[in-house]
């Protein structure tokens, strides 16, 4: 039976028909198809905080540990407690999924909000094809959903005192994440296309210091000063041997201790970077492809890449993670503005901007790629195993972990 071709009219008619379709569909109906092609492509890991730091619950009296400066996400766990309930139990970590959930829920609806009349769906695919919400599905059961959620609503809120707001919840949730990431989106925001971002930068900046200011005169009152993430980088510094939950050896000091991490961190090599950034790459080269000075679009990327990847490996040790959180304002502003700079473009395009955008943003929710990890299987460990388990007819493997 012979086919004929379509003509390439005819293709065209179709995909500009697709750009309609989709526009006619519940906006609901497409954040959460959006939102399940995020979990699909970044997997699903629940952490047991508390079991890592059992001690947090019961000494804010006489603070000796950093994780307290997690502050809001302890306190959630003390009030837990304080009911009665077990902070190792089903329930909270349910609790937690029930969190991650409607923080990504949240996050997609104030952003979508604040881009659509400009790029449509755009905007919203580029970020959930990135980092932020692959690290959300990944890290449920600690503090980084309220550090999201906080880094959402000061940035995508009209309302200044509620982008105060969520700039105070972001620094109470990691404030020392949240000083780097004030830093690195205020050297983005020098730059005349990411101007827009200066006043959230140091909103940012101001409340990330005020709290950690607030938290070394605690402990310095009430605890040990040299126990915060900050204090205790002095005596490391310089060489001294000290005591905290890592999975390195700080008992090399802190030259070997670095370069061990960064052995580690950087093995990953260029997909490190593409890791937290995701498709806001895509985005970020266009915009500044349109930068008519070229040191100004290679001091954007040495910012959004060295800078960060410096930082981590030198402070941090959990690669995609720290990246994530420490480029989270920064990795918003890009889409907003990259996607804003697409949706201008495709205006004069021919058809409009309509099907140009549709398609732009299926393209970044399908792209295979947008997410690598150092052991991007693991999410799905779980499931290969419980499938070998029922296959088999053997107990599913336990390590003796809530977890």
């Amino acid at each position: 039976m012979n086919v004929t071709p379509r003509e390439p009219a005819d293709l065209i008619d179709r995909l500009a028909a697709f750009g309609a379709w989709l526009a006619a569909r519940p906006a609901a109906l497409v954040v959460s198809v959006l939102i399940a092609a995020s979990l699909l492509k970044s997997g699903f890991v629940v952490w047991n905080w508390f079991e890592l730091s059992p001690m947090l619950l019961t000494n804010w009296g006489a603070p000796d540990n950093s994780f307290q400066a997690n502050i809001l996400f302890n306190a959630l766990g003390t009030a837990w407690a304080a009911v009665g309930f077990d902070t190792t139990s089903m329930p909270w970590l349910l609790s937690q999924v029930v969190l991650v959930v409607a923080v990504i829920v949240t996050l997609s609806v104030l952003l979508l909000r604040r881009t659509r009349t400009e790029s449509d769906y755009l905007a919203l695919a580029v970020v959930l094809s990135s980092g932020i919400a692959a690290v959300l599905w990944r890290e449920i059961g600690r503090y980084d959903s309220l550090f999201i959620l906080g880094i959402a609503v000061a940035t995508l809120v009209a309302r200044q005192w509620l982008s105060w707001l969520g700039a105070v919840v972001a620094a109470l949730a990691s404030p020392e994440q949240l000083l780097v990431a004030a830093v690195i989106l205020l050297m983005v925001a020098i730059t005349p296309p990411f101007r827009e971002w200066r006043p959230l930068a140091v909103r940012l900046l101001v409340a990330s210091v005020a709290v950690l200011v607030a938290i070394q005169v605690w402990f310095a009152v009430a605890g040990d000063p040299y126990k915060t993430r900050i204090g205790i980088l002095l005596p490391f510094i310089s060489g001294e041997k000290i005591d905290g939950a890592t999975a390195y050896d700080p008992s090399q000091g802190f030259v070997r201790f670095t370069i061990e991490k960064a052995m580690v961190t950087l093995q990953a090599g260029p997909s490190l970077v593409w890791s937290y950034l995701g498709a806001s790459v895509l985005v970020l080269v266009l915009c500044l492809l349109l930068v008519r000075t070229w040191w100004i679009a290679a001091y954007v990327v040495l910012v959004v890449t060295a800078v960060p990847l410096t930082v981590s490996t030198l402070f941090g040790e959990d690669r995609t993670r720290d990246l994530v959180m420490i480029c989270a304002p920064a990795i918003l502003a890009i889409a907003i503005v990259g996607s804003r700079t697409i949706g201008q473009l495709a205006r004069r395009l021919p058809g409009g901007a309509t099907p140009w955008l549709a398609w732009a943003a299926v393209i970044v929710t399908l792209i295979p790629l947008t997410y690598f990890y150092l052991d991007a299987e693991e999410p799905f460990h779980w499931l290969k195993e419980l499938l070998i388990s029922i296959n088999n007819g053997v107990p599913f493997p336990q390590d003796g972990s809530p977890r």
